[in-house]
């Protein structure tokens, strides 16, 4: 019988804090929303807005592109000569239609502005990113070259060690700065953004749990990220003073004061920092500024949420600040926007959106792009949570043989397990996991089995799709129509793969497994069950550095307990079952006896073992698999747990495979807890050693 790979999570984590509520490394991306923006004259107009802290693209609610005047009205746009940027027709905004707009350019006729307007007008693509690329360079944020940060800072070192590695951190103690201003204050009192931060099983304004729950969630249990809350600072100015609509974009000046303002008060209240979590270097892993009210001056300038970078060289109790966010709060708590931006902070995790809007990245399938829901953001891609965070390093398939089966459990929390299918470019791989639209992915457009493809020298800015530019994360379409790439949308039904519609992914399917070079994978997956929590697939693809092999065959078994009816030797008689009630050839049964019970492999040379396939017993009598169990080896002296287990599955009529650390070993033993009053059984217990 073919092997089945399956796994349980066991994560490890490494964590950063936030000094508020507010945004992140990075603010989140925006697809259209709605959201209400100040004239010169006070009065509010609605809009959708699409873009980040480095780039907006504003229009009106029937579509008409938007931008502000030099006295800062919001206008109508039309394009320059050469399409690089928008100017004003002279049109003021006022309501949400054309229709409705009292008209100052040449015409008077309604109909003939609008033959002269198009909707959703854009400048050209190089102008787009030029004007992000500049925004960037003045914030200092995290994804702008390092050579260019290092010619404008000597703090990089304190940046770079904030994106620690998962293992090295499981609390985090962050902390929120809070802001009111002398014509505004929060809509919010403390006590709800207090739990909004740490609550248990939050629930507050429609969230699914808080930004404490999420990460706990994600990181299945390693991370308890909680953070102290701190203030309301009152600013020294009206918020309009520092919400600047004249100001330059991206410019963020009025920002900065505020800051300044924030930390100098800090330091004179006498706060003791001495809990923060910092990075090695005493600087704070990340400072978040959360102010009443929300950003009236949009454009990317003003208090518009954003990352940006602390110039004073002061410490609290030995914390430095480095780098700093800020956001609004406007008078609703979302958890979206402070998940994403956590990611950016604590592991340093990439934008996986487009930054000049032309491609939706991967859509509504990772935190770091998108989420139809702020209240219930997707978790983090496979990439982002199990190969930067390494919560859960995925398991490799290559040194399986072809026709191996895998197991592909989804979790509605999001710490799922992934597979890794790799090549000998250590930075080019596949990862292959299952998404359940259910929990955590409540939001997500599609279920079945997902296909990666990462290569950590991509840009998911870059959607060409050739060998010399593609994205950095790529989800492999089932249906093939490269919606993602194509801008149409952030992901529909028909994305992932499931029995009954495309069961297969490999060199030769479109689309196909081969690599960015044109070059075959070897990656074949066939025979993709049909959806659910636990699904298969079986790889048949080539074999590579598949040195392991089944040695149980070599071993003495022995045990606790046998019945005197039942057979030890049937552990390693190498007869695969047809069931976990295959009565065919002999079983090992430990019947009546319940509680702890061990069966041992005992070799007459060591051996180099890597995993263990357990095909369990259950006769629907006295006979059931077992509460849980561990794995141990004799390391000459004492017998040891191996380390890093994962798997120890107890699923009937099938492997159960546990993959650990490699130990070198002349035994190995299985430790069974029994299900309350049931004994525990064995069809075949499998070594894989070399």
């Amino acid at each position: 019988m073919a092997k089945i790979i399956k796994h349980l999570i066991n994560t490890t984590i490494a964590a950063a804090i936030v000094l508020t509520i507010g945004t992140g490394v990075h603010a989140a991306p925006i697809y259209n929303q709605k959201h209400e923006l100040v004239q010169p004259d006070g009065s509010k107009v609605e809009v959708k807005i699409t873009g980040d802290e480095y780039y907006q693209q504003i229009e009106s609610m029937d579509g008409y592109t938007l931008c502000r005047d030099k006295n800062g009205w919001i206008c109508y746009a039309q394009l320059n000569g050469d399409k690089t940027d928008y100017i004003s027709t002279g049109a003021v905004y006022k309501d949400n239609t054309l229709n409705d707009m009292k008209l100052s350019i040449k015409s008077d006729n309604t109909a003939g502005i609008k033959n002269k307007l198009q909707k959703h007008l854009e400048i050209k693509k190089d102008a787009i990113e030029k004007k992000a690329d500049a925004v960037r360079q003045k914030l200092h944020a995290m994804d702008y070259s390092p050579k260019e940060i290092k010619k404008n800072s000597n703090n990089i070192n304190g940046l770079l060690e904030s994106k620690v590695k998962a293992s090295n951190i499981s609390n985090v103690n962050g902390l929120a700065v809070l802001v009111d201003f002398p014509d505004k204050k929060s809509d919010i009192p403390k006590a709800d953004i207090e739990n909004f931060f740490n609550g248990v099983n939050y629930t507050g304004y429609g969230n699914n749990g808080s930004i404490r729950d999420f990460y706990y969630d994600v990181s299945g249990g390693k991370l308890t990220y909680t953070n102290s809350v701190i203030g309301f600072y009152t600013a020294k100015h009206p918020k309009f003073y520092y919400d600047d609509i004249n100001e330059t974009t991206g410019s963020y000046a009025k920002a900065d004061e505020l800051a300044d303002e924030v930390f100098d008060w800090l330091k004179a209240s006498g706060f003791d920092a001495s809990k923060i979590t910092t990075d090695s270097n005493g600087y704070a892993k990340a400072v978040n500024i959360l102010y009443a009210g929300t950003a009236d001056a949009g454009w990317a300038k003003g208090l518009w949420p954003h990352q940006a970078w602390y110039g004073g060289s002061d410490s609290m109790n030995g914390v430095k600040i480095q780098k700093y966010e800020m956001s609004d709060i406007e008078n609703d708590l979302s958890i979206y926007t402070i998940c994403h931006e956590s990611g950016h902070m604590i592991y340093g995790y990439p934008d996986l959106y487009d930054y000049d809007g032309d491609s939706e990245g991967t859509g509504g399938y990772s935190l770091m792009s998108g989420s139809s829901d702020y209240k219930n953001p997707v978790p983090p891609d496979p990439y982002c949570r199990n190969v930067i965070s390494g919560w859960n390093a995925p398991i490799s398939m290559n040194s399986y043989g072809s026709g191996t089966k895998f197991d592909a459990v989804a979790n509605a929390n999001g710490n799922q397990y992934s597979y890794r299918w790799s090549s000998s470019n250590p930075k080019e791989y596949y990862l292959v996991e299952n998404i359940e639209k259910t929990g955590r992915y409540a939001g997500v457009p599609d279920s079945g089995l997902a296909v990666w493809h990462v290569d950590e020298a991509g840009d998911n800015s870059k959607n060409n799709m050739t060998s010399n530019s593609h994205y950095l994360v790529s989800l492999e379409q089932a249906d093939g129509r490269f919606d993602l790439e194509k801008n149409v949308n952030g992901g529909d039904t028909g994305d992932l793969f499931r029995a009954g519609y495309r069961d297969a992914f490999g060199d030769n399917t479109f689309p196909n497994s081969k690599w960015w070079n044109g070059t075959a994978s070897g990656l074949n997956i066939s025979q993709i069950s049909g959806l659910g929590s636990d699904m298969t697939f079986v790889q048949s693809g080539l074999v590579i550095n598949n040195p392991y092999t089944n040695i149980a065959g070599q071993a003495t078994a022995s045990t606790s307990y046998v019945s005197d009816w039942e057979s030890i030797s049937a552990l390693n008689d190498g007869k695969d079952p047809t069931s976990s009630n295959d009565r065919s050839g002999a079983v090992y049964g430990n019947w009546p006896k319940t509680g702890s019970q061990w069966i041992e492999y005992q070799f007459n040379k060591p051996f180099t073992i890597s995993s263990c396939d357990v095909y369990w017993f259950k006769d629907g009598q006295g006979i059931d698999v077992p509460a849980s169990y561990t794995i141990l080896y004799w390391d000459g002296s004492a017998w040891q747990y191996v380390k890093n287990p994962k798997g120890l599955g107890t699923a009937i009529n099938k492997y159960n495979t546990t993959t650990f650390t490699p130990v070198t070993t002349n035994a190995i033993a299985i430790q069974m807890e029994s299900n309350g009053n049931y004994s525990t059984g064995i069809l075949e217990w499998k070594v894989f050693g070399k």
